[in-house]
């Protein structure tokens, strides 16, 4: 086994930060210590240097320009508190995108249990087995057991949605979506695949802010979504293209755009002014500072 990077202690850590040029003038080098000691480890916080900029050249030639270490740790504040945000939203998105489904398929007079069946049996052998060790586990779960036991040999379509994994829903919403060749639910398919990755990855409390360079993102905006983002006031092509380049930045953004009921607008405002309020408060702190967003 090859250790790439050796174990450091919280002194050491704190001496390499000040080699990458970080600085410990808000925050100073004994609350930053308490910090890592009691709040968060060193290689989640320092994920959050690549929003920053290096110096270029000259004696400081790879150091980060003007970075506090307040500044990393206010970051994964920031991070925190959002993705508490895109868990809550997710979900109201998914229970949304379930009603949505149930009234479709009133639409298309469809019986509830046939299009389950038609579904499981368009798996591949490969994707039937996942499917399958996706059914024990709930199986096996207090909350989901009495369904699959009245249902089993059955599926109604209204109990087969609460039984199923998110992953599992979208991939059976896309199914209908080209039964029926609905445009208006292939458009929703896809938004539901990116709110499904950037939910993941906050349920799984991964960093989302640590990389917010542009031109990250192989997938094109929807139209939809493009359209409704030149409606902001300051809002400019260039602007747009640069900020929606990034794939993070992307996924957020649609997963916003698909909290598309005005109750959950209602429900979810309090917590988004939260939020902002939070990011302009880290924006002013800053002071100007050069930041790759």
């Amino acid at each position: 086994m090859t250790i790439k990077k050796p174990k450091l202690s919280l002194d050491e850590q704190i001496e390499h930060l000040k080699d990458k040029g970080i600085l410990f003038n808000i925050m100073d080098e004994s609350d930053a210590k308490k910090y890592l000691e009691q709040n968060n480890n060193y290689f989640k916080l320092t994920a959050y240097r690549k929003n920053y900029n290096k110096h270029p050249d000259g004696k400081n030639k790879g150091k980060y320009i003007n970075l506090e270490f307040a500044y990393l740790v206010d970051m994964a504040i920031i991070d925190m508190r959002l993705r508490y945000q895109i868990v809550h939203m997710a979900l109201d998105i998914e229970h949304h995108a379930k009603l949505q489904l149930l009234r479709k398929l009133d639409e298309y007079d469809e019986d509830g249990y046939q299009i389950v069946q038609d579904y499981i049996n368009s798996l591949t052998e490969r994707q039937k087995k996942i499917y399958d060790g996706e059914i024990e586990r709930c199986r096996r779960s207090i909350y989901c057991s009495g369904i699959i036991e009245k249902y089993d040999d059955a599926y109604p379509v209204w109990a087969f949605v609460e039984i199923i994994t998110l992953g599992r829903f979208v991939d059976f919403y896309g199914f209908c979506a080209k039964r029926f060749a609905d445009r208006d639910m292939m458009d929703n398919y896809y938004n539901l695949l990116t709110c499904k990755k950037i939910r993941n990855a906050s349920a799984h409390n991964n960093c989302i802010l640590n990389d917010l360079k542009a031109r990250t993102s192989t997938n094109v905006t929807n139209a939809s979504i493009t359209a409704k983002l030149m409606t902001i006031q300051g809002m400019n092509m260039n602007f747009r293209k640069n900020r929606m380049s990034n794939a993070r930045i992307q996924q957020i953004v649609i997963l916003f755009y698909r909290n598309c009921s005005i109750g959950l607008r209602i429900h979810c405002a309090d917590r988004k002014r939260t939020l902002a309020g939070r990011q302009k408060s880290h924006r002013r702190s800053r002071s100007g500072m050069d930041f790759c967003m």
